[in-house]
C-alpha cells in the first residue's frame, strides 16, 4: 500500500512542478494558447491549452518509479504487457499534441484514432466475451469484438474530451473515475493495473491544482484524450480478466459523467436532425451556466454527480449480484432526473411520444370513427344530415368550439339544426357548433383555421377553437385533408339540388332586425 502512495505522490509532485513550467512556456507560442472565439467558449481570456503534456510526464515518472525503484521483481512479468500496452496511450497522447498545435480535420483525426484503437486491440487487449445476464455465462464475440473494441477506446477517449469544456471539469471527473479503479484493482491485488492508476491519479491530481476554476491551464486533446484511452485501456484489461455483469459494469459506471454527456450529445443532436459530430452549446455545463450558476458551482455540481456514479461503482463492487438490478435502477432514477434538470427538451419530446404510443388505441378508434361520420357525410341528402354527421364527427374531437363560414349564398339552404345555431356576418352564413356555446371557463384557446374553396368560385372557412391545455387523441390531419375536401364537395353538391325559395328567411334579413350573434372568446 505504501508503493501505491509513492507512486500517486511522485507523479502528483512531478505535475505540481511542470504544470506551471509548460503553462509559461506555452504562453509564449501562439499556436499553443486557445483563444475564446467561438459561443460555447466559456472563458474569456487566452489560456494555455497544452497541460496535458504535464500530465503524460507525471504518469510516466509515477510508472517508471515504480518498475525501477519499488515493485521492479514484481512487475518483471507484467513489463511486455506494460510496454506493449503503453505505446497505443502515447500514440494517442501524441495525436491530441498534434491537434492542440496544427487543428486536425474531425475526419482525419477520427481515422487515426480508430488506427490506434485496432493496434490496442491486436496487441494488448480486445474485448473478446461479455457477460450473458440470462444465463450467467458469456457471450463469445468473435469478429464483432472489433469493432466493440474500437468503439469503446475511441468512445471514452473522445467522452473526456467532450466534458473538457469548463474549469477543471474533464480532470476533476477522470480523477474520480481513476481512483475508483484503481481502489478495485488494489483490492483484487492487480498490482500492474493499481500502479497505472495511481500513477495516473497523481498526475491528475496535480495539474488540477491550475486547472480548477479559475484555470491558468488547460489540458487539451493531448490531455483528454491520453486520459480517456487509457482509462479506457486500463478498465479494458480489468473486466476481460474475469467477464461477469460486476467486472463490466464498474467501468461503466466510473465513466458514468462522461459516458451520460456523450449519449445526451449523440441522442439530443439525433433528435434534432443534426450530425452527431457537431459542435454545440448545449452541453450539460452549458445548461447549468446559462441557468445561471458560476463556474465554480457549475464545476462542483457536476462533481458531486461524478462522486454518485463512483459510489455506485463501488457498490456494485462491493454488494451481491442480486443487489445489482436494485443499484441499477437507483442510478436510472438519478440520470433520468439529472437530465430533466438541464432542461433538454430533445428528450421531454420522448415523453410526448412516449405518452402519446400510450393513447395509440385510442386515438386509432377515434380515427377509425371520425372516418366513418366523413363518409357518411359524403353521402348526406339534405342539410339536415349534413350538420348532424358534422355535430357527431366534432363531438370525436377535443375541440370546445367549432365554426363553419359558408357563402351568403347559402343561405336558402340553412336549415335548424339542434346541434348547430346559425347567425349572418357580413356576406357569411356561421354555422356553430354546439349550439349556444359560452364561455365558462377562461382558459385560453387556440384557433385553427382550414380555408374552404367551392368549386363555383365561392370561398369559406372552417375555424376550430380548442383549449390549450386539451390533448389531441386524433390525427388532426383527418381535419385539415379529408374533412375539408369532403365540406367542400358536400356543401356544394345540396346547394346545386336544393331549390331556392321565393324570398329570404325573415330571421337573416339584412334590416334593422337584430341579427343573431356568435359568441366569440
Amino acid at each position: 500500500m505504501l508503493t501505491y502512495a509513492a507512486v500517486f505522490l511522485t507523479a502528483l509532485a512531478a505535475a505540481f512542478i511542470l504544470t506551471p513550467v509548460i503553462r509559461n512556456w506555452a504562453r509564449q507560442r501562439e499556436s499553443l494558447v486557445d483563444t475564446p472565439f467561438a459561443a460555447r467558449h466559456v472563458h474569456t481570456t487566452p489560456i494555455p491549452r497544452v497541460g496535458g503534456i504535464a500530465i503524460f510526464i507525471a504518469f510516466l515518472l509515477g510508472v517508471g518509479f515504480a518498475f525501477f525503484f519499488a515493485l521492479g521483481r514484481q512487475l518483471e512479468e507484467a513489463a511486455p504487457l506494460s510496454f506493449r500496452f503503453l505505446s497505443p496511450c502515447i500514440a494517442m497522447f501524441a495525436l491530441g499534441l498534434v491537434d492542440d498545435i496544427r487543428r486536425l480535420r474531425a475526419g482525419l483525426k477520427f481515422f487515426i484514432e480508430t488506427v490506434i484503437a485496432v493496434w490496442f486491440h491486436f496487441s494488448v487487449q480486445g474485448i473478446t466475451t461479455l457477460p450473458n445476464p440470462l444465463t450467467g455465462g458469456v457471450i463469445e464475440l468473435g469478429i464483432l469484438g472489433l469493432p466493440i473494441t474500437v468503439l469503446w477506446l475511441v468512445g471514452i477517449s473522445n467522452a473526456f474530451n467532450l466534458i473538457d469544456g469548463v474549469d477543471g471539469l474533464s480532470a476533476g471527473a477522470a480523477l474520480f473515475s481513476t481512483l475508483t479503479l484503481a481502489y478495485v484493482a488494489v483490492a483484487n491485488g492487480n498490482v500492474p493495473l493499481a500502479i497505472f492508476l495511481c500513477a495516473l491519479a497523481g498526475g491528475v491530481a496535480g495539474f488540477l491544482k491550475y486547472n480548477f476554476n479559475p484555470a491558468t491551464v488547460f489540458m487539451g486533446d493531448c490531455g483528454s484524450l491520453f486520459i480517456g484511452f487509457t482509462l479506457a485501456g486500463l478498465a479494458l484489461l480489468h473486466a476481460q480478466k474475469s467477464v461477469t455483469i460486476v467486472t463490466v459494469t464498474i467501468p461503466l459506471l466510473a465513466f458514468g459523467l462522461p459516458i451520460m454527456e456523450t449519449a445526451l450529445s449523440i441522442g439530443r443532436r439525433f433528435l434534432a436532425g443534426k450530425s452527431i459530430f457537431e459542435a454545440d452549446s448545449r452541453h450539460m455545463h452549458h445548461q447549468l451556466l446559462a441557468r445561471g450558476y458560476s463556474h465554480r458551482t457549475t464545476t462542483i455540481l457536476l462533481y458531486g454527480l461524478c462522486a454518485f456514479f463512483a459510489l455506485m461503482s463501488l457498490l456494485a463492487y462491493n454488494s451481491p449480484n442480486r443487489l445489482l438490478g436494485l443499484i441499477l435502477l437507483t442510478l436510472g432514477i438519478v440520470v433520468w432526473m439529472a437530465v430533466q434538470h438541464f432542461g433538454y427538451h430533445e428528450f421531454g419530446e420522448i415523453g410526448r411520444v412516449i405518452q402519446r404510443s400510450l393513447n395509440q388505441r385510442v386515438i386509432i378508434a377515434n380515427n377509425i370513427r371520425i372516418h366513418n361520420l366523413i363518409e357518411s357525410l359524403t353521402r348526406s341528402r339534405s342539410f339536415k344530415e349534413f350538420y348532424a354527421h358534422l355535430a357527431e364527427c366534432f363531438e370525436a374531437t377535443d375541440f370546445a368550439r367549432v365554426e363553419i363560414h359558408l357563402p351568403l349564398e347559402y343561405v336558402w339552404h340553412i336549415q335548424e339544426h339542434e346541434s348547430f345555431c346559425f347567425a349572418r356576418r357580413a356576406v357569411m352564413i356561421i354555422a356553430t357548433w354546439p349550439a349556444g356555446f359560452a364561455i365558462k371557463d377562461r382558459r385560453p384557446m387556440a384557433k385553427l383555421v382550414i380555408p374552404l374553396a367551392f368549386d363555383d368560385g365561392h370561398e369559406g372557412s372552417l375555424e376550430l377553437y380548442r383549449y390549450l391545455d386539451s390533448q389531441a387523441l386524433f390525427d388532426i390531419n383527418l381535419l385539415f385533408g379529408k374533412l375539408r375536401a369532403v365540406i367542400e364537395r358536400t356543401a356544394r353538391r345540396l346547394a346545386d339540388d336544393t331549390p331556392a325559395p321565393l324570398s329570404a328567411p325573415d330571421r337573416f334579413d339584412s334590416g334593422s332586425a337584430p341579427l343573431p350573434k356568435v359568441t366569440r372568446s
